[in-house]
């Protein structure tokens, strides 16, 4: 188990931080694809050579812990480049296609829209749509890139599985996640108004070309978003002393959205070993600039590469819901930086809901609990600190109903016994898990305060 914090702040004991009321880039983990791996390996070099992405040799795509990766031919050493692959040879939010633009009122960006979720993927998402509409790839090379990219990405059915906004109410439920639930409220009506911007704009273009029909459109329209929720990054726009000089930019980079999320923030077996960046950018101009993974520490022959997609992807319901995948954790880990929170488990005392990590013990859980003593008649010494052994001993045993609560859960009977359903109810348990990790973590470091 990984050593406790000492407490921060007013109340002062060594297994627990009493924390007040105040509790980078972003990208997915695609799903194995039906490509053998023998030809992703050689896919993936033909795909950096059509990409001038650098170098072209050293990378391959291969099953993994996470279901699939790219790893390393051969040691790259720390902070040398792992994968480099110009801006031009990206997806970019800031050149959609020209039927976008020509339907667009105005056609100049307002910055508020480059920070606007909705208004970034909606542009993207066109980019995606007019490649399968044969749009303008800039360069042959780039064309038959993205053809060979297009190959190799995930089924978009099993994809959509992936994704809570898409599930049924029951599969939702399952999870046990409040912050989950609200979250996909929320994005349900935005994506809805993703897809008719994009849907209005593309039915536009298309006229009397009748290539889809009405459902087919909006189908094709989410899948595009899809892809853009879980494969694009957000990459800022800085001078080399740091100051940004624009607004940020969202690339949906290939070869580079095949790599896999680990955390930076932890130690131990599934932490980041790369990073990723901007380089070659000059003030106003980032045309022929490129996005540039680097080591970390030195990598082997045969290591997957790993890098922190930041806070989107943290906690585990909020990773779930942005890409699609339950980050793998382990609770017990040793946290690389004071303060910070890998996972939480949402916990609910006295009909108030309290997000726990295993190290940490919230402020206002610690004042129902002591409440909750009084109310007993077993209320601690007035010149007891607010977190006594009776206090301990009561959010311990709450947060040990809770975690058993989580593997209580009643067999799922809404989907049709297909692969994506029980994906997406693999997906739904693994986040079940996930919370039952922290909670058990979290009660046992608590136990450890009183015995």
């Amino acid at each position: 188990m990984a050593p406790l914090r000492s407490i921060a702040g007013k109340f002062v004991h060594a297994a627990f931080t009493v924390q007040s009321g105040h509790h980078h880039a972003t990208l997915h983990k695609a799903l194995p694809a039906s490509t053998s791996e023998t030809a992703s390996i050689h896919s993936l070099s033909e795909m950096c050579r059509l990409f001038r992405a650098t170098p072209e040799n050293n990378l391959y795509l291969a099953a993994s812990q996470f279901g699939r990766g790219v790893f390393v031919n051969e040691s790259v050493p720390r902070g040398d480049v792992i994968l480099s692959i110009p801006i031009s040879s990206c997806f970019r939010d800031d050149e959609p296609p020209d039927w976008f633009a020509r339907f667009t009122e105005d056609d100049d960006v307002t910055d508020y829209e480059r920070y606007d979720p909705s208004a970034w993927a909606i542009r993207l998402a066109a980019s995606l749509i007019d490649m399968e509409l044969d749009g303008d790839a800039k360069t042959e090379d780039v064309k038959r890139g993205r053809e060979l990219w297009k190959s190799l990405l995930p089924d978009k059915d099993m994809l959509r599985a992936s994704l809570p906004v898409h599930w049924s109410e029951e599969l939702l439920l399952g999870t046990k996640c409040t912050a989950l639930e609200v979250a996909v409220d929320n994005a349900f009506f935005s994506r809805g108004n993703a897809v008719m911007a994009i849907s209005d704009k593309l039915g536009q273009f298309l006229n009397d070309r009748e290539r889809f029909d009405e459902e087919e459109l909006k189908q094709k329209c989410h899948d595009a978003l899809d892809m853009v929720q879980t494969r694009a990054c957000r990459v800022e726009r800085t001078c080399e002393d740091g100051i940004q000089w624009g607004p940020p930019l969202r690339v949906l980079a290939p070869i580079f959205d095949f790599i896999n999320h680990a955390s930076a923030k932890t130690t131990g077996k599934f932490t980041a070993n790369a990073e990723f960046g901007i380089e070659g950018e000059t003030m106003g101009d980032i045309n022929d600039a490129k996005l540039v993974v680097r080591a970390l520490k030195d990598l082997t022959g045969g290591e997957e590469v790993l890098i922190d997609y930041g806070d989107s992807a943290r906690p585990a319901w909020k990773c779930l819901n942005s890409y699609g995948f339950v980050p793998i954790n382990d609770p017990k880990s040793d946290i690389v930086e004071d303060g910070f929170v890998e996972n939480v488990a949402e916990l609910w005392m006295n009909g108030l809901r309290f997000e726990v990590d295993p190290h940490s013990i919230p402020f206002d859980l610690v004042e129902v609990a002591g409440a909750q003593t009084m109310l007993e008649g077993t209320e601690n010494d007035s010149n007891e600190e607010p977190l006594s052994p009776l206090v301990v001993k009561a959010i311990a045993k709450r947060s040990s109903e809770a975690a058993l609560h989580m593997l209580l859960v009643s067999d799922l009977s809404d989907g049709e016994d297909t692969p994506e359903y029980r994906h997406s109810a693999t997906l739904s348990a693994l986040l079940r898990k996930s919370q039952y990790q922290v909670l058990d973590a979290f009660t046992e470091n608590l136990k450890s305060i009183i015995f």
